[in-house]
């Protein structure tokens, strides 16, 4: 039996709490949360799970193997270098820290702790990325030669971080899983609206050595949530539509352009369109439970679970980069008021 404690029960903790209850030879025994009503939620649903206000209940606590830390990411580095340094394997949800150097001091420690570390990229377990992936390594969509992502919604009510490291994480952890190579050159631009703390929209781009490239939209400006991807291929095009209930991805055959051989004497309609559409039959299976089982599988048998602290590494070097971008001139804040005000003064 792996005894697990979790740290954060906000957002993303009770769907932690849940799937890892429901795992065999697992049992969730504390969760600690700072928010009152947080503890009382789990209180009410998980009767037998002890809930606390203070981390360290959890990361002190001997009978515990295993810790999931689904806190803010300033806070990640504290508590997975103290979950480690008290012998606990530890999940860890994206990113992973803050900076490449604390990343690198996480993974660090786990390897010499010898303790299991994963971090939580969910969607390398989804059965839409594990069904492109297979057919990029089958061969069935050649080389890739870009992709092009879209992630938005409506930003959360109260953050400590910008849309880039809150939503990028995912695409940047797909890209670099399909593309099997890191990005020799990470450029950003990003804007502020109604925010001037943080960037509400961010656009990324990210070129390879061998010169293939990658694009990334992120926005909380966006009432109509989007999980949009498309991989241009050699062979194939790949759309891939997280928000779709079934057909998830949609595999385009190449299209089919007469104009190409087209004489000067053609009197037939001249035109272009994709060729024909292929649906590939995704696996049912809920990715979170993947992920826990993953992380168990892990810990019991000492082998990496496949989101290990190496493809986490890769995406906060991503993540820092674009930062260090966005920094350096490529974030803007909106002035559009003064302009609007200025522009009334002068057609009066």
């Amino acid at each position: 039996m792996i005894r697990v404690g979790i740290i954060g029960c906000g957002y993303w903790g009770p769907n932690l709490v849940r799937t890892l209850s429901e795992i065999d030879d697992v049992r969730v025994v504390r969760v600690s949360d700072l928010r009152p009503g947080r503890r009382e939620f789990v209180s009410r649903r998980y009767p037998l799970i002890q809930t606390t206000a203070d981390a360290n209940d959890v990361l002190s606590d001997t009978s515990i193997d295993a810790v999931a830390i689904a806190t803010p990411p300033d806070t990640h580095y504290s508590l997975a270098l103290n979950a480690l340094d008290q012998g606990k394997h530890i999940l860890v949800e994206k990113p992973l820290a803050t900076t490449t150097k604390d990343a690198e001091r996480i993974i660090e420690l786990a390897a010499r702790k010898q303790r299991t570390l994963l971090v939580g990229h969910l969607f390398l377990y989804s059965p839409a990325v594990v069904e492109i992936n297979s057919l990029l390594r089958r061969g069935d969509l050649g080389s890739v030669y870009c992709i092009s992502s879209v992630r938005c919604n409506l930003g959360p009510p109260n953050t400590q971080i910008d849309a880039l490291w809150d939503l990028a994480p995912h695409d940047i952890s797909m890209i670099l899983h399909f593309m099997d190579d890191s990005p020799v050159d990470v450029r950003a631009y990003g804007a502020s609206f109604t925010n001037s703390r943080f960037a509400e929209t961010v656009f990324v781009i990210l070129r390879f050595t061998d010169g293939r490239i990658a694009h990334i939209h992120v926005s909380w400006l966006t009432p109509a949530k989007t999980r949009l991807m498309q991989m241009i291929c050699s062979k194939r095009v790949v759309l891939y539509d997280d928000m779709q209930p079934l057909q998830k991805v949609q595999v385009y055959e190449p299209g089919v352009d007469n104009r190409v051989s087209a004489s000067e004497k053609e009197s037939g309609t001249l035109g272009f369109a994709p060729g024909g559409i292929w649906l590939p039959a995704l696996k049912s299976y809920e990715p979170l439970r993947a992920e826990c089982e993953d992380f168990i599988s892990s810990i019991q048998s000492g082998r990496p679970p496949f989101s290990d602290g190496v493809r986490a590494l890769e995406v906060v070097r991503v993540l820092e980069a674009a930062s260090h971008r966005l920094r350096e001139g490529g974030q803007s804040v909106y002035a559009g008021g003064e302009f609007d005000a200025r522009q009334a003064e002068l057609t009066k």
